[in-house]
């Protein structure tokens, strides 16, 4: 039997991403593989403003405070998928680091791993099949990638 030596589970803090959060604790759970929790902070969240547009005028400490607010609800966001690993006794480790999602999530992964991921986080149903970051982790890993589609009700 094939087994994977760790599982990453990639959040966005969204209650979608949860879904793949959840049921991907559940599988390392019944499998016993020890599990690392990724939270990527976008640089553009905090050095663009609001629709995307260049924050004129705004100097580093105003940047850096943004950043430190964004690097707290990682942070948070990463304690609850903590929390909810000891629930049912998992191994996790947290990561939480700054860059491209999709990338950043690859970065982690070898050929013998699995990544868990849900089939949309933050940006929803915008995109028709996957999210923008699922479809690139799949593209751009050579691990296996489970896609965990939330049900009727978590939509």
């Amino acid at each position: 039997m094939f087994m994977y030596k760790k599982m990453i589970l990639p959040t966005d803090g969204s209650e979608l991403s949860f879904v793949g959060v959840e049921e991907g604790l559940e599988a390392a759970k019944k499998f016993d593989i020890p599990v690392v929790a990724i939270y990527v902070i976008k640089p553009s969240s905090y050095s663009h403003g609001m629709m995307g547009q260049e924050m004129e005028g705004m100097n580093i400490s105003t940047q850096e405070m943004l950043r430190e607010g964004f690097v707290k609800q990682g942070e948070n966001v990463l304690e609850k998928v903590k929390m909810k690993a000891e629930d049912i006794d998992v191994e996790l480790k947290t990561k939480l680091t700054e860059g491209t999602p999709y990338d950043e999530i690859t970065k982690l992964a070898n050929e013998k791993d699995i990544i868990y991921m849900s089939s949309h986080g933050r940006s929803g149903l915008s995109s028709l099949f996957l999210g923008s970051t699922t479809d690139r982790v799949i593209k751009h890993t050579r691990c296996t990638v489970a896609v965990v589609r939330p049900k009727d009700d978590e939509s």
